[in-house]
């Protein structure tokens, strides 16, 4: 399936800050070392944010999970 482009800009400041600092890099093998140029898009019926590790410049992407909630 092809990639289906979103608006990472219009998730909420904090959503948007807990997505790009909140990263895995495989290369570098370490959390949290920030996300450059994040770019979000739907594939294969998931939300992805892609963007650049801010410390070694290698492709990371995060698999955005939603979890329900419940009203009480």
């Amino acid at each position: 399936m092809p990639r289906i482009p979103r608006d990472f800009s219009k998730r909420d400041p904090m959503e948007q800050k807990f997505l790009v600092e909140g990263t895995w890099c495989d290369a570098c093998k370490k959390a949290d070392l920030g996300m450059l140029n994040p770019v979000e898009f739907e594939e294969n019926g998931k939300v992805i944010v892609e963007g650049i590790c801010a410390r070694c410049r290698g492709l990371i992407r995060t698999t955005v999970v939603v979890k329900e909630r419940k009203e009480i």
